[in-house]
């Protein structure tokens, strides 16, 4: 069993504010500490492995803030394990892990941090993933966007949604207001949890005006028109 040290504190708001990389140098000197050879030269299902046993045998459910976000780090590292599985069955079962993860995490957060945003966009990119009705996803997602006006990764995937299923008017809606909140206002000096540059930066207006095009064609508004709205 690995014992904390109160000298590395993988839960203070300090460790999770900087972000997954900091995160995962912070896990690897913990481990490294309790005598856990060259963790850093390990592949990435190696470690996310092992700082999962790292907190399956440090979990202090009497310690609320504590674990709440050990849920956090579950959800986080289980879902770093699905993104690495060779097959798609073993991917299902950790991104299913992760999500349960995630909304435990979500049920017992106090702080509005970044930390809860990232877990609300999550759990509407996995509902999505592993097939949940569209509505449950969006829902996810739209508190995400609420969670932090700064984010704009959360109403890109909405958008997304709307374009792969050609429905146009509701694109239109989403996208306005990616247009509007977040072109040209990047967050990544004040938010390190994956920030998506393409939430942000011109693709922003490429998207919206794609939508402004195919909204033309099959609602007959003309494009100036839907751009002025």
């Amino acid at each position: 069993m690995f014992p904390f040290r109160s000298k590395i504190d993988p839960f203070s708001t300090f460790t999770i504010n900087l972000g997954p990389l900091y995160v995962e140098r912070v896990f690897d000197s913990l481990l490294t500490i309790e005598g856990v050879k060259s963790v850093v030269q390990m592949n990435a299902s190696e470690r996310s492995t092992l700082y999962l046993d790292y907190l399956k045998s440090n979990v202090n459910v009497h310690n609320h803030t504590q674990y709440a976000i050990t849920q956090f780090y579950k959800g986080h590292f289980s879902q770093q394990l699905a993104a690495h599985s060779i097959n798609q069955e073993t991917s299902r079962h950790f991104q299913e892990k992760a999500l349960c993860y995630y909304q435990d995490y979500l049920e017992l957060a106090e702080r509005e941090e970044e930390s809860r945003y990232y877990a609300q966009w999550q759990t509407g990119i996995l509902q999505d993933v592993l097939t949940y009705p569209w509505h449950m996803a969006e829902d996810s997602l739209q508190k995400a966007a609420a969670l932090d006006t700064l984010r704009g990764e959360a109403t890109k995937k909405i958008v997304e949604h709307y374009t792969n299923t050609l429905e146009w008017k509701k694109a239109y809606i989403h996208s306005k207001t990616a247009v509007e909140k977040y072109l040209n206002k990047n967050p990544v000096a004040h938010r390190h949890w994956f920030v998506d540059f393409d939430a942000y930066n011109w693709s922003v207006l490429n998207r919206h005006y794609k939508i402004c095009l195919f909204n033309t064609f099959t609602h007959g508004q003309s494009t100036s028109e839907t751009i002025a709205q």
